[in-house]
Parts: C-alpha cells; structure tokens; sequence
C-alpha cells in the first residue's frame, strides 16, 4: 500500500521504501516490521514474548514492562530485573 509522505516521522520498526512514478512523483510506502524479543524470567524459567517497542510503567521506583506469555494472548506486567533477554 502506497502514500504520499510530506513530513516523515519515523521509529525504529517502521522501514520506508522509496519508489518513484512519472505521474505522481515519489512515492513512500511503509512497511511495518515488528521486532521480536524473547525474554526468560530468572526465578523460575518462564518465557515471554515482547513485539515491537516496551511499554513500560514504574510503579513505586521500580521498572515493570508489558509482555505476552509465550505460546499464549495473555499479557502480564513483569519486574524489569527479574527477567532477562535470550537469544531465541
């Protein structure tokens, strides 16, 4: 899907294609690429899922950030040092 882009504003997971037709001119088209990261809870082994940019809340100065229980659609809010990222 193709539209023109006067002003840019991008972030890290968006990737823009550029194309060019004698008629309209340039032509932007975004792709949207969302970054995967598994993350594994250190206590008890349990693996999450994050998909593109953390949401992220403090909640009395400590940092918790939203992730998917891996191999479900459930979202849980976890401690940020109680987890850690992995390589698959």
């Amino acid at each position: 899907m193709a539209e023109l882009v006067d002003a840019l504003d991008l972030d890290s997971s968006v990737e823009i294609c550029e194309g060019s037709s004698p008629f309209l001119g340039t032509i932007y088209s975004k792709e949207i690429t969302m970054r995967q990261t598994t993350f594994e809870n250190i206590y008890n082994k349990e693996r999450f899922v994050m998909i593109g940019k953390p949401e992220k809340k403090f909640i009395d100065g400590i940092e918790f950030i939203k992730l998917l229980v891996e191999g479900t659609q459930r979202t849980v809010f976890v401690r940020r040092d109680y987890v850690k990222k992995v390589n698959s």
